[in-house]
C-alpha cells in the first residue's frame, strides 16, 4: 500500500504577521532550521511519500536547499486557495497512492508513532478517512482514501476536505495523537515558541543537542 503526504504550505500567515511575526512564518527558525523543513522531517519516509505544495518562491528555495529529495509543486499564485493547493499536491502522486495525508506546513510536532498509527488504521480499513485527534477532538493531519481524490476537483467551493468528505459520504475515524502538543501549529510567534519548547524537551530527553 502506497501513501502520499502533501505538506500544505500556501497560507498567507496573516495571524502570525498580525501578532508581530516577521517574514514568511514557514521560514521562521525552529531549532536551527526553517519551520517547513522541520515539518517535512517529521514525516516517516518509509510510510509516506512527501510532496510540498506552496506558492511562495522563498519556501520553494528553502525546501530545495534543505531537502532536494522532496518534490515541490506550485499552484498558480492568483488561485492558490486551499483547494488549489491540495489539488496541486495530490496531482503529483494520486496515480500511485492508495491514500493521501494532508499535513499543515506549520505543524512539526506530529510523532512518528502517530503517523504510523494513522497509516496502520488506514491499512486495516482503507475506505475511511482518518484524522489525528486528542481526547476525541478531531484535528489535522487528515488521511483521505483514493475514493475521495477526484472530488477535490469536482466539489464546488473552497471548504477543503470537509466538503469532499460530505460529498463522497466518506466515513471519518479518529486516531489519537500520542501527546497533546502534536496538534500545535504555529499560528502566532507565541505558538512557535511553545513548539520550540516542546521540540527542545524531546531532543533533551533523547540526548540530542539542538542546533544553534
Amino acid at each position: 500500500m502506497r501513501l502520499g503526504c502533501v505538506v500544505m504550505a500556501c497560507g498567507e500567515g496573516t495571524r502570525f504577521a498580525a501578532a508581530g511575526g516577521a517574514g514568511n512564518k514557514l521560514l521562521a527558525s525552529l531549532a536551527g532550521e526553517p519551520l517547513i523543513v522541520r515539518t517535512i522531517a517529521s514525516v516517516p519516509a518509509e510510510r509516506f511519500e512527501v510532496v510540498v505544495s506552496t506558492r511562495w518562491p522563498e519556501v520553494v528555495a528553502a525546501v530545495r536547499r534543505a531537502r532536494p529529495d522532496v518534490p515541490v509543486v506550485c499552484p498558480e499564485r492568483e488561485r492558490a486557495t486551499r483547494r488549489a493547493s491540495a489539488c496541486a499536491g495530490l496531482a503529483a502522486g494520486m496515480a500511485r497512492w492508495d491514500g493521501c495525508l494532508f499535513l499543515p506546513g506549520d505543524q512539526p510536532l506530529v510523532s512518528a508513532a502517530s503517523f504510523f498509527a494513522l497509516a496502520d488504521a488506514f491499512a486495516a480499513d482503507p475506505v475511511r478517512a482518518y484524522r489525528l485527534a486528542r481526547a476525541g477532538e478531531p484535528a489535522s493531519p487528515v488521511l483521505f482514501p483514493a475514493s475521495c481524490f477526484e472530488a477535490f476537483w469536482t466539489v464546488p467551493g473552497d471548504d477543503g476536505g470537509r466538503a469532499v468528505l460530505r460529498a463522497t459520504g466518506t466515513a471519518v475515524a479518529c486516531v489519537e495523537a500520542r501527546a497533546p502538543e502534536e496538534l500545535l501549529d504555529a499560528d502566532t510567534p507565541a505558538d512557535l515558541e511553545r513548539i520550540a519548547c516542546h521540540m527542545g524537551r524531546d531532543d533533551d530527553q533523547n540526548g540530542r543537542t539542538l542546533p544553534r
